[in-house]
């Protein structure tokens, strides 16, 4: 495998990883909620509230990955002024 063809690999992968964030971290993290809320015995509170703020966290992190790969291939691109 050439060089670029695995440079490409590798970009595709992590770029591919943003859908299992976005599922795996809210799940992750109700998941301890609702370990902590048995634990408690609050059970939906904690569930719900890390839950949200798995997603909440899941989104940002998304969202502004995105946003520096835009700025990049911007800076970039045969339309950049140089």
């Amino acid at each position: 495998m050439k060089n670029s063809q695995r440079r490409e690999l590798t970009q595709q992968m992590g770029r591919s990883t943003g859908g299992y964030e976005l599922a795996f971290s809210p799940l992750l993290l109700a998941a301890i909620g609702y370990g902590l809320d048995r634990l408690l015995g609050t059970v939906p509170l904690l569930t719900i509230t890390f839950g949200v703020l798995g997603l909440i966290g899941a989104v940002t992190k998304i969202y502004f990955s995105y946003r520096a790969d835009m700025e990049r291939h911007e800076a970039n691109g045969p339309w950049a002024q140089r």
